[in-house]
């Protein structure tokens, strides 16, 4: 069973990491904090994304993911990510199936 953690844990989490992120990381997290019930596809979070700077690329949101899912060598996230895969489902932007983020709560 899943279960929530406390907001105050959270937010003592993204206290100390949150300001090691560089700021491209820091958009994209900004984005789930602010729709913290919510799951994003890479170009629902360049939507997102683009209601802030419409001149933002998908090429600037995908390796951002991939850095804050943990992936990639010595990334400082790869034992605790902060996204994990939410579910696959239908973009609403490219109506494709594919894998949906959410903050990793754990």
């Amino acid at each position: 069973m899943k279960t929530n953690m406390q907001s105050t844990s959270l937010d003592a989490y993204f206290s100390e990491v949150y300001p090691e992120l560089g700021q491209r990381q820091q958009e994209i997290v900004n984005i789930f904090r602010d729709n913290p019930s919510m799951n994003f596809t890479n170009n629902e979070l360049l939507e997102e994304r683009r209601l802030m700077d419409p001149y933002t690329e998908i090429n600037q949101i995908t390796p951002r993911v991939y850095e804050l899912r943990g992936k990639g060598k010595n990334n400082p996230f790869r034992d605790h990510p902060m996204l994990i895969e939410s579910c696959k489902r239908e973009c609403q932007v490219t109506h494709r199936t594919v894998i949906a983020w959410q903050l990793n709560n754990k």
